[in-house]
C-alpha cells in the first residue's frame, strides 16, 4: 500500500508528465490512476468506481480512485470538470437572448417548462408505469430568474419549447458528425459564436465572424464531400449557389444575416449584439439545411 508521502510525490510527477503531453484536465484523474497501478500491489485490484472509502489516510487500492480525485479537486478545482452535454444555444425569451446549456441525455425524454425553477424534473410516470426522464428546460438556461420564469405566458412557453428543441436537434446533429471535411473546426467556430456573446466582456464582432466561418465551413464540407469544386473565399452566396445541383437551396435572407466583411475582425466595422445573435442562430439554421435539409424549413 502506498503511503501518503509516496502517493503525493508520485501523483505530482505523473501530473507533470500528463501536462507535458497536453492531456486535458478532465482526462487526467483517470489516466493518473492507471499510471499509479505500476506502483501498487497488483494482486489487489484498483477499484475505479470505489465511493465508500472516506478515510483521509487510506491509500489502499480500494481507496486509490477517491484519493486521486481528491488530489485533483484540491489542485485544479472545477477545471477537471467537463460538461458532457452537446453544447449551448442562443434561446430567445422575452425578446432577449439567453444561453441554454443542453444537458446530456439519450432515449425518451419529457421536456417541460415549469416556472418553479426548483423543480428540475426527474421522471414522468406514464400510464403503463414506465418512468420517462423529465427535464425542465428553464433550469438549463444560464442566469434565468424567478421573475422572468413566472412572467411567461402559455404561448411564450410553447414558442420557447419549440425553439429549444429545434436548437437541440441541430446541435446534436452537429456533434454527431464524424470525419467530414472542415467540420471539427466548424464545431469550434459555432461555440465561439455563442460564447463571445455571453462572455463577461462580449465580443460581437468576432462572434459574427465565427458564425460566418461556421456557415462557410458547413457549405464547403458538403461541397467537398459531394465532389463539387468551389473557389476560395468567404462569399456565402457564391458558395451556396454551388449547392443547387444537389438540391440544397439557402434563402438569401439567411445568408445576409451571416455575411460580413473581414473588417469586423479589426473593429473597422462594428457589429451590434442583435446582429451577432442573429448571425449565430442563422448559421446554425444554415448548417441544418445543408446537412439535414429534411428536418429544417425556413419561414
Amino acid at each position: 500500500m502506498l503511503t501518503k508521502a509516496k502517493f503525493e510525490d508520485l501523483l505530482s510527477k505523473i501530473d507533470s508528465e500528463l501536462s507535458e503531453k497536453e492531456i486535458d484536465f478532465h482526462q487526467r484523474p483517470l489516466q493518473a490512476l492507471f499510471k499509479l497501478y505500476d506502483f501498487t500491489d497488483c494482486k489487489s485490484p484498483i477499484r475505479p468506481l470505489s465511493k465508500n472509502a472516506t478515510a483521509t489516510n487510506d491509500y489502499s487500492n480500494n481507496a486509490l480512485s477517491i484519493q486521486v480525485h481528491r488530489w485533483y479537486e484540491r489542485r485544479y478545482g472545477n477545471r477537471i470538470k467537463k460538461h458532457l452535454g452537446p453544447g449551448s444555444y442562443i434561446l430567445l425569451i422575452k425578446n432577449e437572448a439567453w444561453e441554454v446549456v443542453y444537458p446530456l441525455g439519450w432515449g425518451n425524454i419529457n421536456f417541460t417548462i415549469d416556472s418553479r425553477l426548483s423543480n428540475e424534473g426527474r421522471f414522468n410516470i406514464e400510464k403503463t408505469g414506465k418512468r420517462i426522464p423529465s427535464v425542465n428546460i428553464l433550469c438549463h438556461v444560464n442566469d434565468m430568474t424567478t421573475e422572468i420564469a413566472n412572467s411567461l405566458t402559455l404561448e411564450e412557453k410553447k414558442t420557447i419549447l419549440w425553439d429549444y428543441l429545434h436548437g437541440l436537434n441541430a446541435i446534436q446533429y452537429l456533434r454527431g458528425i464524424k470525419n467530414a471535411p472542415y467540420m471539427e473546426q466548424a464545431k469550434n467556430d459555432y461555440d465561439v459564436s455563442v460564447s463571445n456573446i455571453f462572455n463577461k466582456n462580449p465580443d460581437y464582432n468576432n462572434s459574427k465572424w465565427a458564425a460566418l466561418m461556421f456557415a462557410e465551413k458547413s457549405i464547403k464540407s458538403k461541397l467537398r464531400s459531394s465532389n463539387i469544386d468551389f473557389k476560395p473565399g468567404h462569399n456565402l452566396t457564391s458558395l451556396a449557389n454551388r449547392l443547387h445541383p444537389i438540391n440544397i437551396k439557402i434563402p438569401q435572407s439567411t445568408i445576409d444575416d451571416i455575411q460580413c466583411s473581414p473588417k469586423v475582425r479589426y473593429g473597422e466595422e462594428l457589429v451590434s449584439r442583435k446582429e451577432a445573435i442573429k448571425a449565430s442562430r442563422s448559421a446554425l439554421e444554415l448548417f441544418g439545411n445543408v446537412f439535414h435539409p429534411s428536418a429544417y424549413s425556413y419561414k
